[in-house]
């Protein structure tokens, strides 16, 4: 009989693992096969890709053991001292082997391709020079230094918080979905068809700029343009990230200022903000989702809910939305 408890923990494991590896040749390398050998005069061959090896690169170390034909093994990252590495590459620590003692591994450095270079070791000792870059030594591994890795970036619009011409206002969010800070080009613009894009050349506004968004955290702001006619456009967002980008979209309709004139009015804005849910409604729905976000702390997972943008959901949000009920 089928046991669907165990199946069930094997395939929360088994997607665990999956998961776990799409990040491994990044940030825990190993060294690539038929590419794992160094040369010592007084070590010989040194293999630091064999079968017993395990060899890992991390951001701060290297683990495992190389393997002599001559000495045997090698460990990279023994008790008390261990090979270090810096998110630049740059080696340090020492080695030990139970025959030749300690080896400095300061001159070594892993280049931005992956690969071993320089000289491990030291001269007049038991274990000598280590050389990785002689004729036919070769040790590469898929571990990559910090800022050559892409933090892929989660872009979104938000709400459009402001549509009355010339001013367009829209709150947006990225996200630093990767592993390292990172700065982000970004640009953003508003179109006529939604299949132009931002700097074609037929931006009816387009601007661009740049933010440090720390691994793993969200930036949220409000970003202007300026539209001179009304109707109907599109606001995009793009965020760069090494040669990829992640981009955003959302549909708005551009108004007139409203002819009433007087003071304590609510523009045709306001209207569209008081539509919490954006189903063209003002109603009980919009009300429910006012009452549940009712005197919490700012930011909102809803950022539709402040409906006047002061960063409180209050009175204030309450009559607007109760001025355009129905609406």
């Amino acid at each position: 009989m089928i046991n669907l408890k165990n199946i069930l923990i094997f395939t929360i494991l088994f997607s665990f693992f999956c998961i776990s590896r799409v990040f491994a040749s990044n940030i825990d390398g190993t060294i690539l096969p038929n590419q794992n050998y160094a040369f010592s005069e007084n070590l010989g061959w040194l293999n630091f890709g064999c079968d017993n090896c395990n060899v890992h690169v991390t951001d701060t170390g290297i683990s495992g053991y190389a393997w002599s034909r001559q000495f045997g093994w090698i460990n990279l990252s023994p008790s008390g001292s261990g090979v270090t590495n810096n998110c630049a590459g740059e080696l340090g620590g020492k080695a030990w082997s139970k025959s030749l003692g300690w080896i400095d591994f300061s001159g070594a450095k892993i280049n931005d391709a992956g690969k071993f270079i320089g000289m491990a070791g030291t001269p007049l000792t038991k274990a000598g020079r280590i050389n990785f870059e002689c004729d036919n030594c070769g040790v590469k591994t898929d571990w990559q230094q910090c800022l050559l890795r892409e933090s892929p970036a989660q872009v979104l619009i938000n709400s459009i918080i402001g549509n009355v011409i010339p001013s367009v206002t829209a709150n947006i969010t990225i996200t630093n979905e990767g592993n390292i800070n990172t700065e982000y080009q970004y640009e953003w613009c508003v179109v006529s068809d939604i299949n132009n894009s931002c700097g074609g050349g037929d931006d009816v506004y387009y601007s661009s700029g740049a933010k440090l968004i720390l691994a793993g955290e969200n930036w949220i702001v409000n970003k202007n343009a300026t539209v001179i006619d009304p109707g109907t456009y599109y606001f995009k967002l793009v965020a760069h990230y090494g040669t990829n980008f992640s981009t955003s979209t959302q549909v708005f309709t551009a108004v007139a200022p409203s002819s009433s004139g007087g003071g304590g009015g609510h523009s045709s804005s306001d209207a569209m903000s008081a539509d919490i849910n954006r189903d063209g409604f003002v109603n009980s729905i919009d009300f429910s989702v006012l009452l549940y976000f009712w005197g919490k702390n700012y930011p909102y997972k809803n950022i539709n809910v402040d409906i006047n943008g002061d960063k409180n959901i209050n009175s204030i949000d309450f009559s607007i939305l109760l001025y355009h009920w129905s609406k």
